[in-house]
């Protein structure tokens, strides 16, 4: 396993079918592979990897393979440049994937843009790398993944539908959940409904108890929490309650069958919450279902948002070069803005002027004491 991060850390190739004869065509993948958050990247990576088996078996691309060269950027950003320029400069790529962590990916975006070889956002989620691509002045940078105001937006249209007029909004303190909090009240706003309160966690906190007393006493119609290293210690809390306001957002519900006890999940205290999820892998969808069942039979493992977000922008990628009938990175460029590729999530990988493409999102609730997908939004 050391001897692998290592060779990743110095820009590794994937092997290739030996049966063909042409030049690889060569993708970069920057993305964070050491350190506390190298699983986010290595599933990051296996999306990656998953895309390129599927494609390579069936022939690559201007009949030649698809190779991937990876190079780690440890979530750092002076790193992730440098990681950058190996790519293109030595590796020449035709397109970058990544970075995930978003102070790489900010610093990554300008490399990319100066140096005209398309990068394509597949993770980092911040609205600020739409409002910058495309007409925003980074013509070579795309994101294909939900923003921040996606996900809001989505939550905030699929609730009002249901007329709810006053929400409060719980969030932990992490830039994540922070900008996710920004968002979901301002697109709270646009919809017509009332933001009550917004609170952030202050780091350390065990008791939730009296933020959730606090916004509880200003009667909202849904409690709307964005959480992480809280979420224990909430759903704690909301059942001591015995409050009962509905919940949304981002919610956790593993953490929330994890600490909530059977009593009040039969009860069905629980069964008015409702959460917005980029990928649900118990999605009932043939194309989902498919797919995670190659994932854990390839790494054992089921997988995350990231792993399919990577897994579809690679396939994005190799359609680009293919209709390009190039892997010119100019090329590929003008190919990326005029992409329709179908999304095994819903909707279809259309890029807007932001070159930013809008694929559908899930509501997901407990039903029965298991996650389910309640209804899709957003495409």
């Amino acid at each position: 396993m050391k001897l692998m991060s290592a060779l990743l850390a110095l820009g590794c190739a994937i092997t290739v079918n030996s049966t063909f004869a042409a030049d690889p065509v060569r993708i970069g993948v920057t993305t964070i592979l050491s350190g506390p958050n190298a699983d986010r990247g290595q599933s990051e990576q296996y999306g990656v990897e998953l895309a390129l088996q599927r494609i390579n078996e069936s022939g690559g691309v201007l009949g030649r393979p698809v190779e991937a060269f990876y190079v780690d950027n440890a979530a750092d950003p002076a790193t992730g440049i440098a990681a950058a320029k190996q790519l293109i400069e030595q590796q020449h790529v035709s397109v970058l994937l990544g970075a995930l962590a978003t102070p790489v990916t900010r610093a990554v975006m300008q490399v990319a843009n100066a140096a005209k070889v398309p990068l394509v956002i597949d993770i980092s989620a911040g609205q600020e790398f739409v409002d910058a691509a495309g007409s925003g002045g980074y013509d070579y940078v795309f994101k294909t993944s939900p923003s921040d105001g996606d996900v809001a937006t989505a939550m905030m249209l699929w609730l009002k539908a249901r007329n709810v007029q006053r929400i409060a909004i719980l969030a932990d303190d992490n830039d994540f959940n922070r900008a996710n909090a920004t968002a979901m009240e301002t697109a709270a706003t646009a919809a017509n409904i009332r933001t009550l309160s917004s609170e952030i966690i202050a780091k350390g906190t065990t008791n939730l108890a009296p933020a959730l007393e606090r916004l509880t006493a200003l009667h909202p119609d849904r409690i709307v929490t964005l959480l992480s290293l809280s979420s224990a210690a909430f759903f704690r809390a909301y059942e001591q309650s015995g409050e009962g306001i509905p919940l949304a957002g981002r919610i956790d519900f593993a953490a929330a069958i994890a600490n909530l006890s059977p009593q009040f999940m039969a009860a069905g205290g629980l069964d008015q919450a409702t959460g917005i999820s980029v990928f649900t892998p118990s999605a009932p969808t043939p194309a989902v279902q498919a797919f995670v069942t190659s994932y854990r039979a390839k790494y054992g493992l089921a997988p995350t948002q990231r792993s399919i977000f990577a897994f579809e922008a690679t396939e994005l990628v190799i359609d680009a070069i293919r209709r390009a009938k190039s892997d010119d990175p100019a090329a590929v460029q003008q190919a990326l803005r005029s992409t329709q590729m179908p999304s095994m999530l819903g909707g279809t990988f259309a890029m807007d002027e932001h070159n930013h493409s809008h694929t559908a999102m899930q509501i997901v609730g407990i039903r029965g004491s298991k996650l389910a997908v309640l209804d899709q939004v957003g495409k």
